[in-house]
């Protein structure tokens, strides 16, 4: 008799210990801040995902319906770049989302300036110079989820490009409050699509950040040495850099003189020409339509160019006085 109680008693025990674990099982998506934290600590420790790709360009979203990953593979596709979708630790569902209802998860979270919704796996964004950085629009600003991870990452040397999804808002301020709690990067401002907008739409909103986004440095190469160049700040050569914009430019140069050789540009450029006394390694441009480039000395109208550094006249001469040579002139951008 003594040893059924003891059974029934230990039955009992076990029924309740099942009962709590079934318990603490049960996900409550309203999380508190120091459970988010050490989730997300724990999380991103474990799971950080790296890629290998050679892309220096990522694409990073957070979508809950689909509508902002949508915008966000367009860029990835358009521009090569990696692709990493922010997923939550708890999945919203469409309860979640319900904006009228001033009970829902997410709402509670919009008004809460504490929130960090906690992210399943974390990315490390080394070796990224731009990252296209998306969201919805809840309540017109960004998801919570989102100070989640910018003040999880160094955007030191990184380009930021944010974008978002709406029925109807705009971006407003929450690509510049996302800025602010980075505190690193530098943010351009952000642009909002409708979920339905084209391959073209996107791209052309690519194309006008590029051009915002990025400083054109001319180059110059002689033969297979590329040489260093004190550009001026004129005319000439911002027709010369918008010239190389479509693709390199390469003219065939000729002696002549004993002191300069001399190539077509094949098109004219804005001149201001004045009498000047050449010295070896200046660029001028002639007549409107010929590059110039110096090994000796000449006096004469021309329109200043640059100036090559780090060449001696000796060392001019060697490269310029001997044969024609070809000149080749082009881009290279870069993200300020």
């Amino acid at each position: 008799m003594i040893c059924l109680k003891r059974i029934i008693a230990l039955t009992i025990c076990v029924i309740m210990i099942f009962a709590l674990i079934g318990c603490s099982s049960n996900n409550n998506p309203i999380v508190s801040d120091k459970q988010e934290t050490e989730y997300n600590r724990t999380t991103s420790e474990e799971t950080e995902q790296k890629t290998d790709n050679d892309s220096d360009v990522l694409v990073v979203v957070f979508s809950a319906t689909g509508n902002t990953k949508g915008i966000a593979e367009k860029i990835a596709s358009i521009t090569g770049a990696d692709l990493f979708e922010i997923v939550p630790v708890v999945p919203y569902t469409s309860a979640d989302l319900n904006y009228g209802n001033s009970g829902s998860r997410t709402t509670k979270e919009q008004n809460d300036p504490n929130a960090r919704p906690a992210i399943a796996e974390r990315i490390s964004i080394e070796g990224y110079t731009t990252i296209y950085l998306g969201y919805p629009i809840w309540w017109g600003d960004a998801p919570k989820i989102m100070n989640t991870f910018v003040e999880s990452c160094d955007f030191t040397g990184v380009t930021v490009i944010p974008f978002c999804t709406s029925g109807s808002s705009d971006i407003g301020q929450s690509d510049d409050k996302l800025a602010a709690l980075a505190g690193s990067g530098e943010w351009l401002q952000g642009k909002r699509f409708s979920s339905g907008a084209t391959d073209n739409q996107v791209r052309e909103w690519i194309n006008e950040m590029s051009k915002s986004s990025t400083e054109k440095k001319l180059h110059l190469n002689i033969g297979n040495t590329e040489l260093a160049v004190d550009w001026e700040e004129n005319d000439t050569v911002k027709a010369l850099i918008e010239l190389c914009s479509s693709g390199s430019l390469t003219v065939h140069m000729s002696k002549y003189g004993g002191f300069e050789q001399v190539g077509s540009l094949g098109t004219s450029l804005p001149r201001k020409d004045v009498q000047i006394t050449t010295e070896s390694g200046d660029i001028v441009l002639y007549s409107g339509n010929q590059i110039v480039v110096f090994y000796g000395s000449n006096t004469w109208a021309y329109t200043k160019i640059g100036k090559i550094t780090g060449k001696n006249q000796s060392e001019m001469k060697s490269l310029l006085g001997e044969e024609d040579v070809i000149l080749t002139l082009y881009l290279e951008y870069l993200y300020i």
